[in-house]
């Protein structure tokens, strides 16, 4: 008789007659039940651990697919434009037209359908900014901020801090560091951020870079001379002149800075270059 048909005999005996059977059967008989119960309960562990960490893998997938799919696309770098040796017209998204002056270069936000920001890092830049009563059309110039909703204006960087402003016509607000009240300008207004003073002047002055051929009538010679350097972000040399001397002539935009010089020379006779 095998072992496996004596302890079924032994069992039999202890479920009809408990009282009857033999202390050390007994004993055998329940070592034998907690090693089947043992056996049966890390059998249901391998099961429960292979189902959790195939559950865990799962999840890991799922999570890094997830993290994945929602990782913003990072911003590496604004789009800049650039101007050489002439004047650059540049449309915008919103359909606001903005040109730079020689040797100018702004940065526009790559995501510029919000209207935020334009940052002119370098020379002058005028902005005929479309109207969009929800959206402020917003230009960086080093610490300073200029806010509109329509209107046309020219910024100037005279350095890494202050900026020139003029307003041909609208409204816009600037916003100057360590200052708490904004300077609110209209048209024909100017502001120098180093002084900080508005000034009333022609609002035809704000863009006279952007018309075909340039009237000056009585201009003072020092006046027309540092116009043109800002413009052309050039230093111009000439020796002893008289600054106070009016000039009047036409300024051709469509020629270069140096055949307008000899006219203004032939006009003044002295030799600026």
């Amino acid at each position: 008789m095998t072992d496996d048909m004596h302890r079924d005999d032994d069992w039999r005996q202890a479920w009809e007659n408990p009282e009857e059977i033999d202390p050390a059967k007994r004993k055998a008989l329940l070592d034998s039940l907690h090693h089947k119960m043992d056996a049966g309960r890390n059998r249901r562990l391998r099961v429960i651990s292979l189902f959790t960490a195939a559950a865990a893998a799962a999840a890991v997938v799922i999570f890094l697919f997830v993290r994945t799919m929602i990782t913003p696309i990072p911003i590496t770098q604004w789009r800049e434009i650039a101007s050489n040796t002439t004047m650059l017209r540049v449309t915008l998204d919103d359909s606001s037209k903005l040109y730079l002056a020689p040797h100018s270069t702004i940065r526009v936000y790559p995501k510029f359908t919000t209207r935020r920001s334009v940052d002119l890092t370098k020379g002058i830049a005028f902005f005929d900014v479309t109207k969009d009563d929800n959206h402020p059309f917003t230009v960086a110039a080093g610490p300073q901020s200029i806010t509109v909703l329509g209107t046309a204006f020219s910024v100037q960087r005279l350095d890494s801090i202050n900026i020139d402003l003029m307003v041909r016509d609208g409204k816009v607000a600037l916003d100057v560091p360590n200052q708490t009240r904004r300077i609110l300008l209209t048209a024909g207004q100017t502001v120098n951020t180093a002084t900080r003073q508005t000034a009333q002047v022609d609002p035809k002055e704000t863009d006279w870079w952007l018309q075909q051929k340039v009237r000056w009538h009585n201009i003072a010679l020092g006046d027309l001379l540092q116009r043109l350097e800002n413009y052309y972000r050039t230093r111009l040399t000439y020796g002893t002149i008289d600054k106070q001397m009016k000039v009047t002539l036409t300024w051709d935009m469509t020629l270069s800075l140096e055949e307008n010089l000899g006219l203004l020379n032939s006009v003044t006779g002295y030799s600026i270059h």
